[in-house]
């Protein structure tokens, strides 16, 4: 037995209306967008000459949104306005708005709709009132009502700030800004009547100013320039402003997209690639279709198709700008060299011809590749790299002059880009450190420095055991490097959950001491160098006070070289050190002065 659906119309008026939409001010859009759609119908069906305009016209509480489209027929209404979902497509003039979804947004700010129309067909004009408990009347409108649509709202509880002249105005100009006919807000115009992009009736000079003043209003200071945008899949058309600053990850992809000139979002993050962080475009789409909201883009193969036409066009704006303009490219580099990064690492020709110019931090300083490898051996050239940033720091202490610097690979794409590189070009030879290559460069010592160094060897085992750190002693350069640390990724890890349970634990504190429970207990490696005259020295101290604080002294010294955080134990270790520094210092001088009193007396 089949039985049929029982529907509360009033309550799934309400649920659509309020969760469907991101916010009541949607209201303006969809009136727009609906006047839209009846302007291009009566412009696709008659072929009348006629002037499209839109006008809000707010007094109180009460605002009148009139459009001067092919307005609607008894059929129309009762097709259209009253059957919730169903499209408004008529014939095969496609519309973007569907006007028992549009209209539902009207009642986020009103409890009634009263809309009055007169068809361009020349039926008589009508008056249909609907309620937001789902009832509606249907009767004879005005005789001199002109043709179009007029719909009056009037502000429901809580609700009058959306009816505000100031607030729909500003919502007004925002979202039909594109739109090539007049929008008024009580009889002030609130759109700039076009697209400048598109303008090329004063010459292309003109146009581009145009676009430059365009973008400098959107972006609040001048692009650095812009990509003119046009794909087959979609009928987009835009621009892509080059920002002239490096966007903050929260701020990337917020591109403001339009369909027939309508705005759809202004945080539009689908309809560009993801590695265009450089760009704040304004696109204009012409088939993409919108979400059941109208405030993203459907995601499908029109769409997908149109981004890879957009990213093909940024592409060859850069391997043009790199052939017309070097130096424009090179600022453009300077502060998007991340998205040029990403490019380079999906694009082989595009990796060949942007090389040159991305920037890589090393133990040298910021090098482009090129001055990276003249730095090495032109017979043998070679890429050094670590993607570990405790181990770079250890290697970019002991880079010397002459050699092959340290490429600080630990940046998003670094060591995709130097493994592509080196695999294009067969005679670079790619080396990413570890820690056993840093340690193989370390020298043994001889049998000689070990009977000398026994007493040192022994009392840095048992100062630096209690900290978890295995103490050795080896020769290595640079000899003004008196020790060097290197502390395992789980080390700085505990070193983290101990700061952070001294400053009352938390999350933070919970989640890591989890992950600590996992990880197998090694000991930091502390190498003191003999090649240092200050180990030299120590080596011939006794066992002692003075011994110990020196070889702890010396540990926490290389811990803050290799900026690794401390733990609480090695603070307390620094502390005591400095003390007593302190205090044999003014000892020092106590006696001193007091040696030199006695000669003067």
């Amino acid at each position: 037995m089949s039985h049929s659906f029982s529907v509360d119309l009033g309550g799934l008026i309400d649920l659509l209306s309020e969760h469907l939409y991101s916010g009541p001010e949607v209201y303006v859009r969809e009136l727009m967008q609906n006047g839209v759609d009846a302007i291009r119908a009566r412009q696709q069906q008659y072929g009348e000459e006629f002037s499209p305009a839109l006008s809000f016209d707010l007094e109180g509480d009460t605002l009148t949104f009139a459009d001067n489209g092919v307005g609607l027929t008894p059929d129309d209404i009762h097709t259209f306005l009253a059957t919730i979902g169903r499209s408004s497509k008529r014939g095969n003039i496609e519309l973007i708005g569907q006007f028992g979804i549009g209209l539902l947004a009207c009642f986020l700010v009103s409890e009634d709709i009263e809309l009055v129309s007169r068809s361009a067909s020349g039926t008589p004009p009508l008056r249909w009132l609907g309620r937001a408990d789902g009832s509606y009347t249907l009767e004879d409108g005005p005789l001199d009502t002109p043709i179009g649509t007029r719909v009056t709202l009037k502000a429901r509880e809580g609700r009058a700030e959306y009816l505000l002249p100031e607030r729909v105005s500003a919502w007004a100009g925002d979202f039909g800004g594109l739109l090539p006919f007049p929008i008024t807000a009580n009889g002030v115009a609130v759109n700039e009547n076009g697209v400048p992009w598109l303008d090329v009736s004063a010459g292309e000079e003109a146009r581009r100013a145009a676009v430059m003043a365009y973008g400098t209003q959107l972006l609040g200071q001048p692009p650095l320039d812009f990509v003119d945008i046009n794909t087959a899949a979609g009928g987009v058309r835009g621009v892509a402003f080059i920002l002239p600053w490096t966007p903050t990850l929260e701020r990337r992809g917020q591109h403001r997209v339009y369909v027939r000139h309508m705005l759809l979002s202004d945080k539009e993050e689908e309809l560009t690639p993801r590695w265009a962080f450089f760009i704040r475009a304004v696109l204009d789409t012409q088939a993409l279709r919108p979400n059941a909201a109208r405030d993203a883009l459907r995601e499908d193969g029109n769409l997908r198709a149109a981004r890879e036409e957009i990213a093909g066009q940024l592409r060859a704006y850069l391997v043009n700008l790199a052939e017309r303009d070097p130096a424009a490219l090179r600022r453009l580099i300077e502060l998007h060299y991340l998205s040029i990064k990403a490019l380079a690492a999906e694009d082989d020709t595009f990796l060949d011809l942007f090389m040159p110019w991305l920037p890589f931090e090393t133990s040298a300083g910021s090098l482009a590749l090129p001055d990276y490898l003249a730095l090495g051996s032109q017979e043998h050239p070679e890429i050094r790299f670590s993607s570990d940033l405790n181990l770079y720091r250890q290697a970019a202490q002991l880079a010397l002059p002459g050699q092959t610097p340290i490429i600080r690979a630990i940046y998003t794409y670094d060591s995709t880009l130097l493994a592509r590189y080196a695999a294009l070009h067969g005679g670079v030879r790619l080396t990413q450190l570890t820690h056993d290559d840093l340690v193989q460069e370390f020298s043994a010592l001889t049998p000689q420095e070990l009977a000398r160094t026994a007493t040192l060897r022994e009392v840095a085992r048992d100062t630096l055991l209690p900290l978890e750190a295995e103490a050795r002693v080896s020769r290595f350069a640079p000899a003004e490097l008196p020790a060097l640390a290197f502390a395992r990724s789980h080390r700085d890890l505990t070193r983290t959950r101990e700061k952070l349970g001294g400053a009352g634990g938390g999350l933070w504190a919970d989640l890591l001491g989890d992950l600590g429970t996992h990880t197998s207990e090694a000991a930091a490696e502390v190498h003191f160098n003999m090649a240092h005259p200050l180990i030299q020295q120590a080596a011939q101290l006794p066992d002692g006070l003075l011994l110990r604080r020196v070889l702890g002294m010396l540990y926490v010294q290389a811990l803050l070289l290799g900026q690794h955080p401390l733990t609480t134990r090695e603070l307390a270790l620094l502390n005591t050190g400095l003390s007593d520094l302190i205090v044999d210092a003014l000892a020092g001088a106590g006696t001193a002065e007091q040696s030199s009193l006695s000669q003067m007396n």
